[in-house]
């Protein structure tokens, strides 16, 4: 990757043809329950590279995965909300996102550059300084170890709580994992990176997908589908689930 190759979503403003090719790379996705693991000596090696280059206060890794087919037309937008701290994400069809107002949230290597997969509503972190530098050698590091596919990047919420990852109709909520009662964790997803003593370390992992401790997602595929129009919706069925508890 060049260090000068301009990032959408990040380095470079949102087009359409952006969000269609954000489209295509979702729905080219593995589940993440058929992904290989991502290894300590991978984690170890991304932690030394992100905190070299100071990219670890604004960006994090994720295990790139999918959870269902993005409609045409169509691409992944997530929000953050308080009171439980969650972040919805869920389709949206092109002609409805604010490009200005919208930035990349994961991003995976294609031809050459980064591009995003999944969108978060509002602007985008200042980068750290010489971030073109940083991602030109993570790049290099993915291609090398054969990681693109499974390998993102992220950018992360700072000071962020552990988080569970549940999949919706056409959408995920990752919610405060103690706000959520019947779940069990599957798989790590979420990882970010710090200096302790003066030496790079993996964080504890802070995203996990997980599922209802009968071992199926929240919403068996088949079952009449719920309506969730806004985030007070996506809370009430929740409850009605019983795997999130009141306050």
């Amino acid at each position: 990757m060049c260090p000068d190759n301009p990032v959408p979503g990040l380095s470079k403003a949102l087009t359409e043809q952006d969000l269609r090719k954000s489209q295509n790379i979702y729905n080219t996705l593995q589940d993440e329950s058929r992904q290989p693991e991502l290894s300590e000596s991978h984690l170890n090696a991304l932690a030394e590279l992100f905190v070299r280059h100071f990219a670890h206060e604004t960006f994090g890794v994720h295990l790139a995965h999918s959870h269902f087919r993005i409609p045409s037309n169509n691409v992944l937008l997530g929000t953050n909300y308080n009171g439980p701290c969650s972040r919805w994400a869920k389709t949206i069809p092109f002609e409805d996102m604010n490009l200005g107002r919208v930035h990349g949230h994961i991003f995976v290597l294609r031809d050459n550059t980064f591009h995003p997969y999944e969108f978060q509503i509002g602007s985008m972190p200042d980068p750290p300084q010489g971030t073109s530098e940083f991602l030109a050698e993570l790049a290099e590091y993915l291609v090398m170890h054969n990681l693109t596919d499974l390998v993102g990047l992220q950018v992360i919420h700072p000071d962020p709580l552990p988080m569970y990852e549940l999949v919706l109709p056409m959408g995920t909520i990752m919610m405060d994992a103690s706000r959520l009662t019947g779940c069990l964790p599957t798989r790590h997803t979420g990882w970010r990176f710090e200096i302790r003593d003066g030496e790079p370390r993996v964080c504890t992992p802070y995203e996990t997908h997980a599922k209802h401790s009968g071992g199926h997602d929240i919403f068996n595929k088949g079952s009449p589908l719920p309506k969730l129009d806004n985030i007070e919706d996506v809370m009430n069925v929740l409850e009605q689930k019983k795997v999130l508890l009141k306050v």
